[in-house]
C-alpha cells in the first residue's frame, strides 16, 4: 500500500508538472498584449492676472498669463461666466468679468475649463468691489429688495415701488432737493415726485442728466436705469409704477430681455415683457437712461 500510495502521488505531481509546462507553452505561443499608457493631457497653470479687483457690476477686462492655456474653452469668476473669453496663445488668456452675484463684494476664485470639460482652479482670485455710483446703486437694490430698509426710509404699505427706486437714486449718489426728497421717517414730509408716478416721471424728465427712452430703444439701456410702467395708458392717467434695470440679456434671436429690481412686487429680475404682456396685458413702459 505504501508502494502504491507513493507511485499515486509522484504520478500525480507529475501530471500537475505537465499542465502547468503545457498552459506556460501556449501562453508563451499566444499573442502579447502590450499594456497601452492613457495620454495625459497637460494641465493649464496660471501664474499672474493682470487686475485683481474692479466693478461690482462685471465689464473689467483681466488678462492671465501662464503655461498651456491653449486648451482652456471658458473662465467663470465666482459663480458666473466671463465673457469675451480669447486665447490669445499658449501663455495668455484675456476675458470681461461678470457682475457680481446680487451685486455684493466679495472675492471670486477665478477658474478655468478645458476642452475635455474638466475645471481647474487658476490659484487667483477677483475681488468685486462698489467702485462705480452704479455699483453703489445695485449694491443697495440688491440688499433692500426684500429686507426693506425701514430705519432710514420707512415704507409706503400701498405702493412703495416709487420710494423704493428713490432710494437706489440716492445709493447712487443723487442729493435730494426741494423738488425731490424724503423725510417720511422723521417727520413723515415728502415731495409727491418721491412716490407718485406722473410727479415722479415730471421730475425725471426735467434732469439733465436723463434721458428718456421708449420700448423700441431698449437697446440703449444700461443696468441702473429706471423703467415707468403704465398699466392702462388708454386712460391718460400716467405711470403706475417703477423699478430699476437689474440685467439685459440677449435672446437667441438678437432681441434683448430686460430684467428689473423693485418693490411692491418684489423681485431681482422681474421680467419687463411679461410685466406689460402677460401680468398686465395692454401694458406699456417707457425708461430714463441714467448718465
Amino acid at each position: 500500500m505504501i508502494t502504491t500510495r507513493r507511485a499515486f502521488l509522484t504520478l500525480a505531481a507529475g501530471s500537475g508538472l505537465m499542465a502547468l509546462a503545457g498552459c506556460a507553452a501556449l501562453s508563451a505561443q499566444g499573442e502579447t498584449k502590450a499594456l497601452s499608457t492613457p495620454t495625459m493631457t497637460p494641465t493649464p497653470q496660471v501664474t499672474a492676472a493682470s487686475v485683481a479687483v474692479g466693478s461690482l457690476c462685471g465689464g473689467t477686462t483681466v488678462s492671465l498669463t501662464g503655461q498651456v492655456l491653449t486648451d482652456v474653452v471658458s473662465v467663470a469668476v465666482g459663480a458666473n461666466p466671463a465673457t469675451s473669453v480669447t486665447v490669445v496663445d499658449d501663455n495668455t488668456v484675456s476675458f470681461v468679468t461678470p457682475a457680481a452675484v446680487d451685486y455684493q463684494p466679495a472675492n471670486a476664485a477665478i477658474t478655468l475649463t478645458k476642452a475635455d470639460g474638466s475645471v481647474v482652479d487658476s490659484t487667483k482670485q477677483f475681488s468685486y468691489e462698489a467702485v462705480t455710483p452704479v455699483d453703489k446703486q445695485l449694491q443697495y437694490a440688491f440688499t433692500y429688495w426684500q429686507n426693506y430698509n425701514l430705519a432710514d426710509w420707512g415704507i409706503f404699505s400701498d405702493n412703495d415701488c416709487g420710494n423704493f427706486v428713490n432710494q437706489t437714486l440716492v445709493a447712487r449718489g443723487w442729493a435730494q432737493n426741494d423738488d425731490w426728497y424724503s423725510d417720511y421717517v422723521s417727520d413723515g414730509d415728502y415731495s409727491l415726485s418721491w412716490i407718485r408716478g406722473t410727479e415722479m416721471d415730471d421730475y425725471l424728465a426735467s434732469r439733465s442728466d436723463t434721458t428718456r427712452l421708449e420700448l423700441a430703444d431698449r437697446a440703449a439701456l444700461t443696468v441702473g436705469d429706471v423703467v415707468m410702467f403704465d398699466w392702462d395708458p388708454q386712460n391718460d392717467n400716467g405711470p403706475d409704477h417703477t423699478m430699476v434695470v437689474s440685467r439685459l440679456d440677449t435672446n437667441v434671436d438678437g432681441t434683448i430681455a430686460v430684467k428689473l429690481v423693485g418693490h411692491t412686487v418684489d423681485a431681482q429680475f422681474r421680467d419687463l415683457d411679461t410685466a406689460i404682456t402677460v401680468d398686465n396685458p395692454g401694458g406699456t413702459a417707457h425708461f430714463y437712461h441714467l448718465a
